[in-house]
This record gives structure tokens, C-alpha cells and sequence, in this order.
């Protein structure tokens, strides 16, 4: 495994390999009660003991929590781009258990007379974290526009309904234009097909074409559900 090139993110939504159950235990079956253990939980936690803050974690409670985000976690391999041979499941999984998550608390110290006193962790990847990306986006050379790294298929879908009003106004903008042969009523089929379309590239489907029954779906609706689930992202994948 020497010279592998890997990092180690946070597992998609839809992607989860552990569960935690009522009881506390972590399997690799979702059960009646499994909550999938995935960037979503990592983000949901992260905002709990930011609330809860540091004194209000007693110190076995936070290892717990350690434990379950670690679990949380996938290697992303990146061996085959550089002639390497690909990671094995079991290559996979030992990196995972010779990983060791830990949790720290900023803090915010205020003073009634004096200014507050904030402390900030800057967390520096380990070796090749953010090499890997670097070197791809340098040997891409110059390109017009920017996907962000931490970009996955959600993001791009909620980030296009997000942004259906604005598209929509720039379809309306076009009337103004009075070109030749434009008609009110080839603008508004303009504006239908665009809505309609960005309803489409915003939605989920099956393989019949159908609204799937899946959690990116759930999340497409929920701007909470998004928001832990960007948070659990930036949180484990700042090199992406």
C-alpha cells in the first residue's frame, strides 16, 4: 500500500457504511432504527456541541462521539491517477481503523468590559491532502468558471434550485431585447420550458424515470437537512 495516494472524507448521504442504533451500537446494517453514519450526522453534530459547547460534553460522551464520526468516514483513492494499482476494500478499511478522530472546541470568551477573547483552530491537512487537488487543477491550466471542490451531484442540484429565480429573470430579461420575430408567446414557452427543466435537473429520479424514493430527494426539500449536511462536508473534506 506504500505510495498510495488517498484522502479520507466524510461518507455521502447516500453512501453510508455504519449505522448507529437506539442502543448505541454501530453495525453495518441500517435496520428499523439505524441512523446512517454520513456527513449529514457529522454536520447534525457539529452543530449540537457547538450549542452545547465544551464544559456541557462530559469527556466519555465526547470519545463516543469520536468514535462515531471516524465511522462516518470513507477513504477517497486516488492511487490509478498516478499509475498506481486501485486500494482493495481491505486496504480500505485498515487505513479507517488506523484513523483517529478528534474533536476540539473553539471558544469565545466575553468580556463585558473588554473585547472578547476567541480562539480559532486552523487544522492543517496531513501530507498529499491538498497536494493531489492542487496538482490536478494546475495540469488543468486555465478554464473559465470554477466548480468548487467539495461539488457532488447534490450540491449541483440544490445549488441549481437555489438559483431557479435568478435563471428565471434572465429568461425575462431577453423580452426586452425586441428582437425581430420574438413573440409574447414563444417567451412565455421560453420561460415554461426553463422552469420546467430546472424542476427536472432538480429532482432525483428512478431508473423508470420516476422521483426516487432516496435521501438526496429529502434533502433536496429540507434546508436544514442541507445545511448539516454542507457543514459535515466542509468539516471532512476542506481539501475537496
Amino acid at each position: 500500500m506504500t505510495g498510495n495516494k488517498y484522502i479520507i472524507i466524510g461518507a455521502e448521504v447516500d453512501q453510508a457504511e455504519a449505522f448507529l442504533h437506539d442502543d448505541g451500537s454501530i453495525t453495518d446494517k441500517k435496520g428499523a432504527d439505524g441512523v446512517p453514519l454520513n456527513v449529514e450526522f457529522i454536520g447534525r453534530l457539529m452543530v449540537e456541541l457547538s450549542q452545547r459547547g465544551k464544559s456541557g460534553v462530559p469527556r466519555a460522551e465526547l470519545e463516543a462521539h469520536e468514535d462515531r464520526v471516524r465511522r462516518a468516514l470513507v477513504v477517497q483513492d486516488f492511487s490509478t491517477q498516478s499509475g498506481g494499482a486501485a486500494l482493495s476494500d481491505a486496504e480500505r478499511e485498515a487505513i479507517l481503523a488506523g484513523t483517529t478522530v478528534r474533536i476540539e472546541f473553539e471558544s469565545r470568551r466575553r468580556g463585558s468590559k473588554k473585547p472578547d477573547r476567541n480562539t480559532r483552530i486552523l487544522v492543517v491537512p496531513s501530507d498529499e491532502t491538498l497536494a493531489i487537488t492542487d496538482a490536478m487543477l494546475k495540469a488543468q491550466g486555465e478554464a473559465e468558471g470554477f466548480r468548487p471542490p467539495l461539488s457532488y451531484e447534490l450540491d449541483r442540484a440544490l445549488m441549481l434550485a437555489s438559483m431557479k429565480s435568478e435563471i428565471l429573470e434572465m429568461v425575462r430579461e431577453f423580452a426586452a431585447e425586441n428582437h425581430p420575430d420574438w413573440t409574447s408567446g414563444l417567451q412565455a414557452a421560453l420561460e415554461d420550458h426553463m422552469e420546467k427543466a430546472i424542476a427536472s435537473r432538480s429532482q432525483f429520479k428512478d431508473g423508470a424515470g420516476q422521483p426516487a424514493k432516496d435521501v438526496k430527494n429529502e434533502i433536496m426539500q429540507s434546508p436544514l437537512r442541507a445545511f448539516h449536511r454542507s457543514v459535515g462536508i466542509y468539516a471532512t473534506n476542506m481539501c475537496r
